[in-house]
């Protein structure tokens, strides 16, 4: 009697034990799923406050560089509007990271009082001062801080995306976060520490995005083209027999056009006027054969073949064994930059793999180029004392509103080499925009 006591008491307690194991197992897979979705959100959600950081500070990087060059009041004044913009963004997602406030304080001094110096600026300057060479070379400083700010959080950026960075840790930690507020807070020390120097303030081709109008200039008096006539231009375009083609349908928008198809390509041709209006191609490029000079002859022939004739290359970059062209109308030594075409060339072929004529479409027209108020020696007054000017000429840019602005161009570099345009407004003098340019072993470009 006594053994079987004993025996069913083992049973019991055995079964009990089985029992915590299975409870104390099910709270270890619920606290490891918690744990799992934990780190998932927390890398989401850290990704992608990290990337709107890199892309607001490489803004704020590139406007600090245009406002060093900027020397006129609108100019000033739009800088300081933007970097004011791009500062705000800049602190949202520092405020989306876990991290403690501490270690950020002058990181967010920085942010906050970079637009706010370049609007002084722009006031002092809108009063009838000039920026003193003091100011401009705090402007340098900022730039530099901000070099070294935006190169760190890319980095960040980076380890966050291979992994080497960690948003979470192990399910233990989920309460408190110690270690990953520790971990970031580490990461962050070096930004913080190239800040703390920091002074206590008393900030694709040119126009390549500006292409769509409400109506376009060039089809609104432009004669009807059948389909029939527009097959025949398609063919002329791919260098094909007509009966080559598919027709693929129409395309019904401001620049209204129809769609066929041939051997991997689709181009479409303007219902009005009978124009290219883009080519696309699936063929993929080779190992390049062929340098920018030859890919520019093959896509100015194009061009020609096409129908756009005074078409002048500006700027390109190359990839993947493609190079990008854009192209943009000239005349009587104006160069109109809103009257865009892009051509894409295969570099193993020569191949036009595509173009976006829709650019040129849209805005060109007959143009009654004005004689400039302001001389070019007057205009060049206006420019930033730390650049030297290269070259110059006569250029048409839009504005944000959709219209064109007659400008000078020029072509400038500072001591230290870096190359922008600044275009002076032929009206009034005064800087109508800044871009940079950008060199690399695979093209250039403009931001």
């Amino acid at each position: 009697m006594g053994k079987t006591h004993s025996r069913r008491s083992r049973i019991r307690l055995f079964s009990f034990l089985a029992a915590v194991l299975l409870t104390l197992s099910a709270f270890a897979v619920s606290g490891a799923v918690r744990a799992a979705r934990y780190e998932r959100q927390l890398r989401v959600s850290g990704e992608r406050a990290l990337a709107t950081l890199d892309d607001a500070l490489r803004s704020m990087q590139a406007d600090l560089q245009k406002g060093v060059y900027a020397n006129t009041p609108p100019m000033l004044g739009d800088t300081a509007t933007r970097l004011s913009l791009e500062s705000a963004a800049a602190k949202n997602s520092l405020a989306a990271l876990p991290l403690t406030d501490a270690q950020l304080s002058t990181t967010y001094k920085f942010l906050s009082q970079v637009g706010d110096f370049v609007l002084a600026l722009s006031r002092k300057t809108e009063a009838g001062e000039t920026v003193s060479s003091e100011e401009r070379e705090t402007m340098l400083t900022l730039l530099q801080f901000a070099d070294t700010l935006t190169a760190q959080i890319s980095a960040l950026r980076e380890q966050l995306y291979d992994g080497t960075l960690l948003l979470a840790e192990e399910a233990e930690q989920l309460d408190e976060n110690a270690r990953l507020l520790a971990a970031l807070d580490a990461n962050f020390e070096d930004a913080e520490q190239a800040l703390t120097e920091y002074p206590t303030l008393l900030y694709d081709g040119p126009f390549s995005d500006h292409i769509n109008a409400l109506e376009s200039n060039l089809l609104q008096n432009a004669a009807e083209c059948s389909q029939a006539e527009a097959a025949s231009r398609a063919a002329a375009f791919l260098e094909l027999p007509e009966d080559a083609l598919a027709f693929e349908g129409t395309e019904e928008d401001n620049t209204a056009a129809y769609v066929f198809s041939a051997d991997g390509s689709t181009v479409a041709v303007t219902k009005r006027g009978g124009y290219l209006l883009y080519l696309l191609s699936d063929a993929f490029a080779g190992e390049a054969q062929l340098d920018y000079e030859a890919a520019r002859e093959l896509a100015a022939a194009f061009l020609a073949r096409c129908g756009f004739s005074g078409m002048e290359a500006t700027y390109y970059t190359t990839d993947d064994g493609i190079c990008t062209i854009n192209f943009a109308f000239a005349d009587a030594g104006w160069i109109c930059y809103p009257d865009l075409i892009k051509v894409s060339v295969s570099l193993a072929d020569g191949a036009v793999l595509s173009a976006d004529c829709r650019g040129y479409v849209m805005n060109h027209k007959t143009r009654a180029f004005p004689t400039p108020a302001v001389a070019r020696e007057a205009a060049e007054q206006n420019l930033s004392p730390l650049l030297t000017v290269k070259d110059a000429r006569l250029a048409v840019i839009p504005t944000d509103a959709g219209g064109e602005t007659a400008c000078y161009e020029f072509h400038c570099a500072d001591s230290a080499g870096q190359e922008c345009l600044v275009y002076i407004d032929a009206s009034t003098g005064n800087e109508a925009e800044i871009l940079l340019l950008l060199y690399s072993d695979n093209g250039v470009l403009t931001r």
